[in-house]
């Protein structure tokens, strides 16, 4: 997908396809889908603006500098505007690209560069590494000193306290598997998601089961890659790829994905690996297995049943809505529950600022995007908000607490899962 040496890119071999960023037609249409244009109003903080940073860099009428890296890095990868274009332009994998150029020659935040792309290959992609990482932070998420310390916290760390959950208890491991049925079906574990979100993992893992499935965890299954992709390390995004699909290719039946973030990174692991000699065959029968737990519900027709009588606002997550298209199956599924009363909030599908590291790495950006997420949640006044991505969910306890809004912020399959538990014990009772 390279520019074949064109450009004054300094890695040539991964730079931005030419071809496609000559598909985009400036026609506009992107600007309103475009979180950061929203905020700023500003040309360069638009998809478009930043295509054409990006060509004149190929066509060696500019040089990458520090203001081009700032108008990319400022870019949250929501992938919105692929959703609204006509043309077709695969800005996903053009910032993915223009990203590899940073970490190859940055004009600036070097030392800030390689620490990150460090954090991402030396402990969020290994489990240990990360289990022992995040271990701190878990116990200081269920701690009774937790009220006390927040009184302490200031600045980033009170928000970054805000967002930790308190009701995800253990980290998730192959022993809490339920018993099932015949069919197999396997649950991707992820990193964060296996670390921190425990419970969503063990409510997708119950769902499934009483779907009739077998849920079982490949062994030898690694991080997706997303996080190491979207930082524009994409030989080390490679890597992990490779190792999926041959920790996958042992097992049979879907792979359920419950973090929307995770599951579009898999499902196009063809494009990442369509270079690759003897791997582009593979990455397609392995995406062709990769199925949204939504998606994988919706489309066996299951309904949890029981009843989950609240004012529930479901928030598209940018990686399931504009990636894989998946918009209509959470929300059926969440109508489908006894006494909810779906609401929608204004902009549902406007990026709420999370973007794997963005809200660590561009905070005031963050903020402004979670605090307008606050305020379509007091407009609308839900009782639960509802979200398929580990940090939207983060985002979202911080909007709510930061609001001081009373709701709470679950994850769409542990939604099924009270349910389904509610009727349950109501059969039994």
């Amino acid at each position: 997908m390279a520019s074949e040496g064109r450009g004054a890119w300094p890695v040539p071999g991964e730079a931005p396809a030419t071809a496609d960023l000559s598909r985009c037609v400036h026609c506009g249409l992107c600007l309103t889908a475009c979180p950061t244009y929203l905020v700023t109003g500003l040309e360069m903080e638009s998809p478009r603006g930043r295509i054409q940073l990006a060509r004149l860099i190929d066509e060696r009428r500019a040089e990458l500098t520090a203001t081009v890296q700032e108008h990319w890095s400022r870019c949250l990868q929501c992938r919105a505007c692929e959703a609204a274009c006509p043309s077709g332009v695969a800005y996903g994998r053009i910032q993915e690209h223009a990203r590899a150029q940073l970490q190859a020659a940055p004009p600036r935040g070097r030392w800030a560069m390689r620490l990150r792309r460090f954090v991402l290959r030396q402990v969020v992609a290994r489990p240990r590494a990360l289990a022992a990482a995040l271990a701190p932070a878990r116990w200081f998420a269920e701690s009774r000193l937790r009220g006390a310390a927040r009184l302490l916290l200031w600045g980033r760390l009170a928000e970054l306290e805000r967002q930790l959950p308190a009701n995800q208890g253990r980290p998730f491991r192959a022993t809490d598997l339920p018993p099932g049925g015949e069919e197999p079906v396997q649950l991707f574990l992820g990193c964060v998601m296996r670390e921190l979100f425990g419970e969503v993992h063990r409510a997708t893992a119950r769902v499934l089961a009483a779907c009739g499935a077998r849920v079982e965890a490949a062994a030898g299954q690694r991080c997706c890659g997303a996080l190491h992709a979207h930082d524009g390390d994409l030989a080390f995004a490679r890597r992990l790829a490779k190792a999926n699909i041959a920790a996958f290719e042992r097992t049979a039946g879907p792979i359920v994905v419950n973090s929307a973030g995770c599951g579009a990174a898999m499902k196009e692991y063809p494009q990442l690996l369509a270079g690759e000699p003897g791997w582009a065959e593979r990455a397609r029968a392995f995406a062709a297995r990769v199925r949204d737990v939504t998606e994988l519900l919706a489309e066996r027709g299951w309904q949890p049943g029981g009843r989950f009588a609240v004012r529930a606002a479901y928030q598209d997550a940018c990686h399931l809505a504009h990636v894989q298209g998946i918009r209509e199956a959470p929300r059926a599924l969440l109508r489908a529950l006894e006494g909810c009363s779906l609401v929608e909030t204004e902009r549902a599908d406007v990026c709420c600022g999370a973007a794997g590291l963005y809200s660590l790495v561009q905070p005031g950006m963050s903020r402004e995007l979670r605090q307008r997420k606050a305020d379509a949640f007091r407009a609308a006044g839900p009782e639960v908000i509802v979200t398929g991505n580990p940090g939207c969910y983060l985002q979202y306890l911080g909007a709510v607490r930061e609001a001081g809004l009373d709701a709470e912020v679950l994850h769409t399959v542990e939604v099924l899962d009270r349910a389904m538990r509610a009727g349950q014990a109501g059969k039994e009772r």
